[in-house]
């Protein structure tokens, strides 16, 4: 009896640190996160030239700005917005298709009327997106959930500064205080230092709301810099997303564009890389 539970207590012990051992295995892989263009860090080029660069940057997501006129293949007046007809509609999601690029988001969206939110969406739709990333107006916001849980797409409301209402992260956290889990955050991690919040600190307030994230590194001036080489905690805010088992959308986002922007992007994801 005595060597039985002895026995007993070194399979117990075997099994502690295999448990151990499993649980630092875990930690240690790497999140599938989406890492995908922001279609705005490459605004003064047509919407496929924006996916060729993607494309070329290996990458297989993306986040699309209206208004980004379409380029080749289309007529010359055709851009991207929730009115293009049909045969533009089918025409754009085979470019996308033929790219192994998922459109997963489009934003980020402003609309004055429920009519204009409700075309929005039903476009989101048809083209298959997944979340919307937006700013509505507070007095929208009731109509805008609603539109969110019947067309099945996720809300994630940005951040721009000032005169934005969402450039206080109180404004948002009130704003979404008791509403349905499809709706949450678009972390522009940039505007948060720039309108004086800390990036993880705001990350923490807002976690299980997260939907997407434009991340970013600035410089001093506050202008788009390699991530990794700027102000801000890159790594940290990237930690803090694997803590939080964020599975969303990662926009890569430059919004200062100058003739290194693509040499600067590999730069970037060669560090997200090294460090996830």
């Amino acid at each position: 009896m005595k060597y039985f539970k002895i026995i007993i207590l070194l399979l117990f012990a075997v099994s502690i640190v295999a448990c151990q051992h499993q649980k630092k295995d875990l930690e240690s892989i790497p999140p599938k996160w989406k890492l995908g263009i922001q279609t705005y860090s490459f605004h003064k080029f047509p919407l496929m030239e924006a996916l060729d660069k993607t494309q070329q940057l290996g990458l297989h997501y993306s986040e699309a700005y209206f208004f980004q006129s379409l380029g080749k293949n289309f007529v010359d007046t055709a851009y991207l917005n929730f009115d293009i007809d049909e045969t533009t509609k089918k025409q754009l999601k085979e470019e996308f298709a033929k790219r192994d690029i998922t459109l997963y988001s489009f934003g980020v969206a402003f609309y004055e009327t429920t009519e204009e939110w409700e075309r929005f969406f039903a476009f989101s739709k048809d083209m298959g997106i997944h979340t919307v990333t937006c700013e509505p107006k507070l007095e929208h916001l009731n109509f805008v959930e609603q539109l969110a849980l019947k067309y099945k797409i996720e809300v994630a409301i940005h951040n721009h500064p000032a005169p934005s209402l969402y450039a206080d992260p109180n404004v948002l956290f009130e704003a979404l205080k008791g509403r349905d889990p499809i709706m949450g955050v678009c972390a522009d991690i940039g505007h948060w230092k720039r309108t004086g919040n800390d990036p993880v600190k705001t990350l923490e307030r807002f976690a299980g709301r997260i939907k997407v994230v434009h991340l970013k590194d600035l410089n001093e001036q506050l202008e788009d810099t390699t991530w990794g080489t700027g102000i801000l905690p890159v790594k940290e805010v990237l930690g803090e997303l694997k803590k939080q088992n964020f599975d969303g959308l990662i926009s890569v986002e430059y919004e200062n564009f100058g003739d290194s922007q693509l040499d600067d992007i590999l730069k970037s994801l060669e560090f997200y890389n090294q460090n996830f």
